[in-house]
């Protein structure tokens, strides 16, 4: 590796090419980052003696022939690189809209921004896939337009107003010379030998900071042959890309339990370095490499269809992973990714379950956590044990030893027994997404399948929140007590579409009003109906009836 500091036109000049591996994230300076950098520029064009230091470009050149650039891979330094390209686009475009006949008009171009004789590598710099095409409309173009709304469209438009403001070339001129001889950066490029993502690791470069998906793409990209450009853009397009955009966001929660699936879930910060801990031992060819993006590609689109169940094409198990969403739980997906692995495995491999057995463990796991939910049993404890399960099944009988290691487990890992459900479900105070999922799921029991879309009904506290008199008189004389005590308990509650219009309406207008209980299609609310007040017994006996269908969808026997 070498290193000198050395000035932006001298970085720039010359028969040479700079690539973007397509692998790199796209352009991504937001306002912030572009409003500084224009206000350094300013600084050093206001002030002859000042020079500014503008960070580290780390490139590996690549072998090319006669008569081609030099070329050299990016490694670091792209998002900076392609804002100085950009701001002199926007320069040049300035220079040549005050005077067209300005004689050293194509200075910028022929010197900074193209190589004019070798028009198959025209383009001093080539960015990533993504942003390459508009990149290359602006070299291409003196007054672009671009239809959509793109980040570096976005950022020459930044800088042509700024340009705009100055009035006459000589200014500009002054922008130009403050920009290429007295911004200094340090020209880092790698010797046969040099490992690009030791180097890569230990920087810190300007902008805006990688995300641990960023880190860890890069890692599997450079340890491809750096020479081996198509490679690169096969795997790239073939299995990285399509799992980054049907993951978007979620890409570092797919990662996180795809590494758990066989131990701890790391800590957010610490992804990249577990990731990179583990495969610097396991991958040790660009072989290897390909194995392992092979696995997290297929791994992805299992994860996919716990995000959206409407992917997975079998009904049943759909039902299980829009079960998974409602309740809002995630802990469990180390354990969900390795047991539809082996799910979706041909018959006759190793590890290869049936689709009723993955439906007995997807059983085991929502009741698993729903007892737990109904019990108000922190969480925490579960994202250390669930990712330990599944080295630890049966493998001639997984659906059983996932159920017996749910029963058998102690302490903040346990799943209530029946008597601590029973006593939860009746008198305790649920979370209120519990709450609804428990109605929603005892509503469709055993086979509703005329349940109008949840979404649009709300929990309803059939003793109100707010008690007029006549509730009090209908309660008796302890009404304070039996408010506080069972207002948000389960037998208290239900859904409805017309929450505002019940209001604290007392019970007997709720239930013979226009769309109260005795003509509500639900029959939640048709079993109320069967009631003539409500109060202590009422709420009692309710809690009981929906008890026992709680006990019926949610065991473990």
């Amino acid at each position: 590796m070498k290193a000198n500091d050395t000035k932006i036109e001298t970085f720039l000049q010359g028969s040479k090419q700079f690539v973007v591996p397509l692998f790199q994230r796209t352009y991504s300076w937001e306002k912030e980052d572009i409003k500084k950098l224009w206000t350094d520029l300013k600084a050093t064009r206001d002030d002859p003696e000042y020079i500014h230091f503008f960070g580290s470009f780390v490139t590996m050149p690549i072998p090319t022939g006669p008569g081609i650039p030099d070329e050299y891979i990016v490694i670091d330094g792209q998002q900076r690189l392609t804002t100085i390209f950009t701001l002199l686009i926007a320069l040049r475009n300035q220079i040549i809209s005050l005077d067209p006949d300005y004689p050293n008009k194509d200075e910028i171009d022929e010197m900074y921004l193209i190589n004019k004789f070798q028009p198959q590598f025209k383009y001093k710099l080539a960015p990533t896939q993504a942003d390459r095409t508009i990149f290359n409309t602006l070299i291409d173009d003196l007054n672009p337009f671009i239809d959509n709304s793109h980040m570096l469209f976005d950022v020459y438009s930044y800088f042509k107003s700024e340009f705009s403001l100055l009035g006459n070339i000589d200014k500009l001129i002054e922008y130009k010379d403050a920009l290429l001889s007295r911004f200094m950066v340090v020209d880092i490029y790698l010797e046969s030998g040099d490992d690009p993502y030791l180097i890569f690791e230990s920087l810190n470069g300007t902008g805006k900071p990688l995300t641990q998906s960023d880190l860890i793409r890069n890692y599997l990209f450079m340890k491809f042959d750096q020479n081996d450009q198509e490679s690169q853009e096969k795997y790239y397009r073939k299995l990285w890309y399509p799992m980054q955009q049907e993951l978007q966001d979620n890409l570092e929660y797919f990662i996180r339990h795809f590494l758990s699936i066989n131990g701890v879930l790391p800590t957010f910060n610490k992804i990249y370095s577990v990731f990179k801990e583990k495969y610097d031992v396991e991958a040790k060819n660009q072989d290897d490499i390909i194995k392992l993006m092979e696995d997290l590609h297929r791994y992805a689109g299992y994860y996919s269809k716990f995000l959206n169940p409407k992917n997975e094409s079998n009904e049943n198990i759909r039902s299980y992973f829009e079960k998974f969403k409602r309740l809002e739980v995630t802990t469990p997906y180390p354990l969900l990714l390795a047991l539809y692995n082996d799910y979706a495995k041909e018959p006759g491999e190793k590890g290869k379950i049936d689709t009723e057995v993955f439906l007995d463990c997807l059983k085991s796991i929502e009741t698993y956590v729903l007892r737990r939910a109904v019990c108000k049993i922190p969480v925490n404890a579960l994202n250390q044990y669930l990712p330990t399960i599944y080295s630890s099944l049966d493998p001639e009988n997984v659906s059983k030893s996932l159920k017996d290691m749910f029963k058998n487990a102690k302490g903040s890992r346990r799943m209530p027994d029946s008597e601590e459900f029973k006593k939860c479900f009746k008198d305790g105070v649920m979370p209120k997404k519990t709450i609804r999922y428990v109605l929603e799921e005892i509503e469709k029991y055993p086979d509703n399948k005329e349940l109008v879309d949840p979404s649009t009904l709300q929990i309803e506290h059939i003793m109100p929140q707010t008690l007029t008199n006549d509730w009090k008189n209908d309660l008796g004389e302890n009404w304070e007590l039996l408010h506080k005590k069972y207002l948000e308990t389960i037998g208290n509650l239900t859904l409805t579409g017309y929450n505002p219009e019940y209001s604290n309406r007392t019970f007997k207008e709720k239930n013979t009003m226009e769309n109260g209980f005795k003509e509500s299609g639900l029959r939640l609310n048709a079993y109320l109906s069967t009631f003539d007040t409500w109060n202590k017994e009422g709420i009692t006996k309710r809690a009981n009836y929906l008890l026992r269908i709680a006990l019926e969808l949610w065991n473990m026997d």
